[in-house]
């Protein structure tokens, strides 16, 4: 198996690097503007437009960490610098997690292109019809659990803080790694109902199977809010794994209609 996976690497190695030298252009440019630019408006003609200005120490990547701040920390918490760096990596994590963000259609294309000869047609169409769909729930689970649902933790953690007579701060690492765990977190569980829906289309898994493993489904959900809740306390848990599951069971509802469309349009065709 170890020789299979070697030989596979070895032949298509060229195409590896290829597509990945790809992705790391558009993906280090982007990291690039937004350490080294900061987000200025000037004033032309009587008007504003936004502009970027050289400033590598309030650069994009600290704007945005900023805004974050300002909207999911309750008013008064601070945020600590315990060690001399982790300024400097809450800055360049968050310049990374922007710059991969926005070069996930690059990404999501050329990882297509590489496994795209060794597929089959209905598997072609199928990854097609799934990447758009998941693409957009991503971005709509990520802001949920961002906009939504952080602030409301931060809110509940900050009133145990006060309660039991603790000073509301945190560190700035941790308000970072908190922060990337809700965006992935949240966006990966919204795009479970599309690989279902996509997966019982064609047949691969029908919606009697989504349905006859509902509980495994839950517990799955579970375990999942387990491995990206920040701390371990079994709310925020519960918190992650509640949407997970109702987008299972939402999941079973279209993954039915979509077998019905495509049994319909199997009959029409036949018709035909």
């Amino acid at each position: 198996m170890e020789n299979e996976i070697l030989n596979y690497l070895a032949k298509y190695s060229d195409e590896i690097r290829y597509r990945l030298i790809r992705i790391l252009m558009v993906l280090g440019s982007f990291f690039l503007v937004f350490v080294i630019f900061k987000l200025k408006y000037i004033t032309l003609f009587g008007k504003r437009f936004l502009f970027i200005y050289p400033d590598p120490y309030d650069n994009i990547g600290a704007q945005v960490l900023y805004i974050l701040k300002a909207h999911i920390l309750p008013a008064g918490t601070s945020l600590l610098i315990i060690k001399p760096v982790d300024g400097v990596m809450a800055d360049f994590y968050t310049c990374i997690a922007m710059a991969v963000i926005l070069s996930m259609p690059v990404i999501v294309y050329e990882v297509s292109k590489f496994i795209d000869p060794a597929l089959k047609d209905n598997e072609k169409e199928l990854l097609r019809s799934i990447i758009i769909p998941a693409s957009v729930l991503f971005f709509i689970g990520s802001f949920i659990g961002i906009y939504f649902i952080a602030p409301v933790l931060f809110k509940i953690f900050s009133a145990f803080d006060v309660g039991v007579g603790a000073s509301i701060t945190v560190s700035i690492s941790s308000f970072v790694s908190f922060v990337f765990l809700y965006i992935i977190a949240f966006g990966l569980s919204f795009e479970l109902p599309v690989f279902m829906v996509g997966l019982s289309k064609f047949g691969i898994v029908t919606s009697e199977t989504w349905v006859k493993n509902w509980r495994y489904a839950v517990i799955g959900a579970l375990v999942y809010g387990m491995l990206f809740s920040p701390g371990v306390t079994g709310f925020t848990m519960v918190i992650i794994a509640l949407p997970m599951i109702g987008l299972y069971f939402l999941g079973i509802h279209y993954a039915k209609k979509a077998e019905k469309s495509e049994k319909t349009e199997s009959l029409n065709s036949a018709d035909q």
